[in-house]
């Protein structure tokens, strides 16, 4: 994750939307379905369009049809990697976090809420520090995941080999056993407050 700088640049996007009872920050394996989960409108716009959606998360999961003031307002923009229709109707989607984003509003839009997201994109500069910083915190991983029996460690190894510390972060993160309010802090942690 990147701390804003002068080289933050901000842009707004209207984008299909979607809420979950947990964080996103990652790689997800989501079953389309009402509720929580991703809408089955709101998951065919955007494989008809360009397959960005937004997803954020809800301050209560067992709420089925939350409002706009139920969901946190920073969320995750993701690209559906891969969809499958399943014999029951839902949608089941594979999705990769983009960037983060801020709601700046919310529209319900054919049986989906759409919103318009700010997102603010920052140039890392990649400093003998910071290059020190992220091999410590790999190394820390590492050692996570080997004694976390839930992780598959070649897989989390290869996913953590990057050059890029926001995404570092976030790939950790994505994977570290924490609670939903832990996890939406991390999220929150580089979205300016008035962003």
């Amino acid at each position: 994750m990147s701390n804003p700088s002068s080289k933050e640049k901000f842009e707004s996007k209207k984008l299909p939307m979607s809420h979950s009872g947990r964080g996103h920050l990652s790689l997800h394996d989501d079953p389309v379905r009402r509720g929580p989960g991703i809408e089955r409108p709101c998951a065919r716009e955007a494989l008809a369009t360009d397959k960005k959606i937004f997803l954020a998360t809800q301050h209560d999961a067992s709420i089925d049809e939350p409002k706009a003031n139920d969901i946190f307002q920073v969320g995750t923009i993701v690209n559906i990697v891969q969809s499958l229709k399943l014999p029951d109707g839902n949608i089941k989607v594979l999705v990769e976090g983009i960037e983060r984003g801020k709601i700046l509003g919310v529209t319900e839009t054919d049986g989906y809420l759409q919103a318009t997201v700010r997102v603010a994109r920052y140039a890392t500069e990649t400093t003998p520090q910071i290059e020190a910083g992220m091999q410590r915190v790999t190394g820390l991983f590492e050692q996570y995941v080997k004694l976390c029996q839930s992780l598959n460690y070649e897989t989390m190894i290869a996913a953590v080999r990057m050059e890029d510390p926001a995404k570092l972060t976030d790939t950790i993160a994505a994977n570290l056993q924490l609670s939903i309010e832990e996890k939406q802090g991390l999220l929150e942690i580089s979205i300016p407050p008035n962003a």
